[in-house]
């Protein structure tokens, strides 16, 4: 396969020169602090030749980031490559995957050998790791998109899976255990189903059980209204009885001395009339 545009001669010596200066940096910085600050070491680059070396990579950063996108693009549209299509795509993505995690990696020394500087703002700090969290970002998008555009050209195009010089496998194999993973999954969705209406109906009958629970524990309350009710009756009838048989005594007693009277006053007019015939 040809060479990619975007790995120019240029670009790999600008970030190999990058590179070693950040390193001559850091071993400036350790060769400093065991001799005690001595003057007889390399001199250690200044912040403004630090700076200029991240912005350098930052632009290194956002150029691959380009072609990144315009390959994914491409995966994308093409989504019925071929296979010598897809294996050059894949070449290219990983050079691509392979010089943005040096260059990643390298901003990350920069930015720690900047922030060693006295003389650098925090903000110009917080500036250069925000460009590195956003670059990391689309990175990360990038390369999850077209990996899986890639793995899913491959799965339908039909060839061989082969990573770092490993038994090729053959892709109607790993088709069919994708086939028995998804009727597995299937199985699995079914029985969590089944699992999750068994679930429902105890909820249901646990609510039942807690009102008839309820509802029993009320009962004894019933019972005492009942036994308060029938007390009030008896109560009520005793006194019923009780005024009844007072009534009944007073007409009786009253029926008696009338009857009484009655025969007095006849007794006297008897004596009266034979006393009046004598």
């Amino acid at each position: 396969m040809s060479r990619p545009s975007w790995d120019s001669p240029y670009s790999s010596n600008r970030s190999s020169s990058s590179s070693s200066l950040l390193n001559n940096n850091n071993n400036n910085s350790n060769s400093n602090t065991s001799n005690g600050g001595g003057s007889g070491g390399t001199p250690v680059p200044s912040a403004d030749s630090i700076r200029k070396e991240i912005r350098s990579l930052e632009v290194d950063v956002d150029t691959k980031l380009s072609h990144l996108s315009t390959l994914n693009d491409k995966v994308l549209r093409e989504n019925s490559n071929s296979t010598s299509e897809v294996e050059d795509c894949r070449i290219e993505f990983d050079m691509l995957i392979e010089d943005l995690e040096n260059i990643f990696k390298k901003l990350k020394q920069g930015n720690e050998s900047l922030q060693r500087e006295p003389n650098i703002s925090s903000s110009m700090l917080q500036h250069h790791r925000d460009k590195l969290e956003d670059f990391s970002k689309e990175y990360w998008k990038f390369k999850k998109s077209i990996n899986f555009a890639l793995e899913s050209a491959e799965l339908l195009s039909g060839s061989t899976y082969n990573k770092k010089g490993d038994v090729e496998i053959p892709m109607g194999n790993l088709i069919r255990e994708q086939g028995s993973l998804q009727s597995s999954h299937s199985v699995a969705d079914s029985i969590l189903g089944q699992a999750r209406q068994a679930h429902e109906a105890l909820e249901n009958q646990r609510r039942i059980l807690r009102g008839t629970n309820h509802k029993i524990n009320q009962m004894p309350n019933l019972f005492q209204t009942v036994d308060g009710v029938m007390s009030k009756i008896k109560r009520m009838k005793n006194r019923n009885l009780v005024v009844l048989g007072t009534l009944i005594g007073l007409f009786l007693k009253i029926n008696n001395i009338n009857i009484y009277v009655q025969i007095n006053i006849f007794q006297k007019r008897e004596e009266f009339l034979h006393c009046f015939v004598t």
